[in-house]
């Protein structure tokens, strides 16, 4: 991912696709990135995944521990559906996501 003057301030990755669900993760932010850059990137990742892809839903994992991104990805608008002894699992619905960009439109 890459800032609007083209500076790159990390990666994340698509994997796991499913007939209508992608999975999204590994994302690693550069250190000193602003801090817009985690909403910034993933509206770009469902962007891509929903507009580009055409999948309907996101499906993806996050690790119990980490309570700043569960936060962040229920803030956004994932439901949790499941969990096990280290992960909570999340799906992210493309019409939940219309309604997301709508709310961080200065983002997009």
């Amino acid at each position: 991912m890459e800032s609007k003057s083209g500076e790159m301030l990390g990666l994340v990755r698509v994997y796991d696709l499913k007939k209508d669900s992608f999975c999204w993760g590994s994302w690693l932010i550069k250190n000193g990135a602003p801090k817009s850059t985690a909403i910034e990137s993933s509206l770009q990742i469902y962007e891509f995944g929903f507009g580009e892809l055409g999948f309907q839903q996101s499906h993806f994992d996050v690790r119990k521990e980490n309570q700043k991104v569960v936060v962040f990805h229920e803030r956004f608008g994932a439901v949790r559906v499941n969990e096990d002894e280290l992960n909570y699992y999340f799906i992210f619905k493309e019409s939940t996501y219309q309604n997301t960009k709508r709310k961080y439109k200065k983002f997009v």
